[in-house]
């Protein structure tokens, strides 16, 4: 009886690494939060100023932003 107790507790272990790998990457790969009252045109500002996207783009998102329309994002890969 000892040895399949023993066996229970190894898949269990197991079991639980493993839905705690998945809930780990599910966090990981999910989009990013904003702080509270951060809003588009905030977060524009900012990836500019870091340099994650060209002035031409900040341009024509920021010109987006103003007409309301949302226009589909190329992203780099």
């Amino acid at each position: 009886m000892g040895f399949m107790s023993l066996w229970m507790l190894i898949g269990l272990l197991v079991l639980l690494a493993l839905v705690g790998g998945v809930a780990s990457l599910a966090m990981r790969s999910g989009h990013r939060h904003l702080p509270p009252g951060d809003d588009a045109r905030t977060l524009l500002n900012r990836r500019l100023a870091a340099g994650e996207i060209t002035a031409e783009e900040y341009f024509e998102r920021e010109s987006a932003l103003r007409s309301g329309e949302p226009r589909p994002s190329r992203r780099r890969r």
